[in-house]
């Protein structure tokens, strides 16, 4: 599967529109989760997505072949997303049912493992919205998209100290509001 990814991308590189087609296919749920996990909005994420495409195919000669081609496309997105909120000014407000329902619809666990989560998702994705943007970035990154420190510099181009102080401090918040919720939560039981 790798080497047929690695072709298209060469192939895309020199202006195949077949290929970068497929990479599209291929990827653009990940870039849509990765948008609407920083948005929280289905349609400015669908928006952010067909925009970070665009940039992609227009920038596919200056992709470096040396680079995992996902930390390329997340760092595009993840701009793309961060510019989007600059521009409208946008503050990231959530209607948790409709969060709930949508987050729902991003993940492919096991049914009983989304139940058993979802709560629990939902509390810690209304508590990062508290953290700095760089934290939130951070967090959303490496423990929801689940990258590792050297692509998660990459994209955000930051050091990767700056990554686990940022990733340390992010959980660390999360840690403390949901001991306090749960704490509150026995306490008016």
């Amino acid at each position: 599967m790798q080497i047929i990814a690695d072709n298209n991308i060469e192939k895309a590189r020199n202006g195949n529109k077949e290929a970068f087609g497929s990479l599209v296919k291929e990827h653009q749920q990940y870039a849509f989760n990765l948008a609407f996990r920083i948005i929280c909005n289905e349609e400015d994420a669908r928006d952010i997505v067909q925009e970070s495409f665009i940039k992609i195919w227009k920038n596919m000669k200056q992709f470096d072949p040396n680079m995992k081609f996902t930390t390329w496309m997340y760092k595009i997105v993840s701009n793309t997303a961060i510019d989007f909120l600059r521009s409208t000014k946008k503050t990231i407000s959530v209607n948790i049912d409709d969060f709930r329902e949508k987050i729902e619809q991003l993940n492919v666990e096991h049914p009983e493992t989304k139940l058993n989560n979802k709560e629990t998702g939902t509390l810690i994705h209304s508590i990062s919205e508290t953290l700095s943007k760089k934290q939130r970035l951070v967090f959303i990154l490496r423990d929801l998209e689940g990258l590792n420190p050297v692509e998660t510099s990459e994209i955000l181009d930051i050091p990767e100290t700056s990554i686990k102080s940022n990733l340390y401090h992010a959980r660390k918040a999360i840690k403390e509001k949901l001991q306090k919720l749960f704490l509150f939560e026995r306490v008016k039981r």
